[in-house]
């Protein structure tokens, strides 16, 4: 292979062979990073990004449109020191069964308020929304939407009135007991092992629902008898790795 540095993406791939031939066992935990613009908050979440501990974990990212309007894929792939990047449209349940953990380092206003009126005609929701639906860990940094976040007084946003300061932190709230954990950027990403996810009839409907006729069982995931029933009922295709 020569003196060149291999990719992060050729290790990935390398990984998910030697994975296959060991019987599918993950070698790694797999995140998936979904990269959003804001006013506040990206240099340090593309900074926590790129420091995550590659020995520990897999780390592939995805960015928006208005992302990639503003900084190339090949900036972001600098940036990032990370080349294992996939195009947004291409994201599905697919991708989302073979990750363990989706991270969202900049939690914009506008993602926030998608996520909270379940927007899922907007890839990233959707996607995440599926993600807690099927217990897969979602973890957001706050610097975005913690509205006494020290980044808002360096950036001179501290000034907005009680109001609008108590709206922004209930919606943080109501972030969290949907289930996604909100950390700080100088906190280290915690890695730990997933409990196996449980496919349940609600979980179906909610499939039917979002127009998903086809979805990915990996071995990580329990399936009820309901959830066959059901699936088989509203013919939903169920493919079991």
């Amino acid at each position: 292979m020569g003196s060149e540095k291999q990719s992060v993406l050729l290790e990935h791939t390398l990984h998910e062979l030697l994975a296959h031939r060991s019987g599918n066992k993950k070698l790694k935990m797999t995140v998936l990073a979904l990269i959003t613009t804001h006013l506040i908050g990206m240099d340090s979440g593309l900074s926590f990004l790129r420091e995550i501990d590659r020995e520990e974990v897999i780390v592939r990212f995805s960015a928006e449109e208005e992302v990639t309007a503003q900084m190339s894929i090949e900036e972001l792939i600098k940036t990032l020191h990370n080349d294992n990047w996939m195009p947004h449209h291409l994201l599905s349940e697919k991708v989302l069964s073979h990750t363990d953990v989706i991270l969202i380092p900049n939690l914009s206003f506008s993602l926030v308020a998608d996520i909270l009126s379940f927007n899922e005609q907007r890839i990233f929701v959707r996607l995440i929304l599926t993600a807690l639906l099927t217990g897969k860990t979602v973890i957001a940094l706050k610097a975005g939407t913690d509205p006494y976040h020290p980044l808002l007084r360096l950036k001179g946003m501290d000034k907005g009135s009680n109001g609008l300061k108590r709206m922004l932190y209930n919606q943080m709230l109501q972030l969290k007991d949907m289930g996604i954990n909100l950390i700080d950027e100088n906190e280290k990403l915690s890695i730990k092992k997933i409990k196996k996810t449980v496919i349940n009839e609600e979980t179906i409907r909610y499939f039917h629902q979002q127009n998903i006729n086809r979805f990915v069982i990996s071995k990580d995931m329990i399936m009820t008898p309901l959830a066959r029933d059901k699936a088989k009922e509203l013919n939903i295709t169920l493919v079991f790795e």
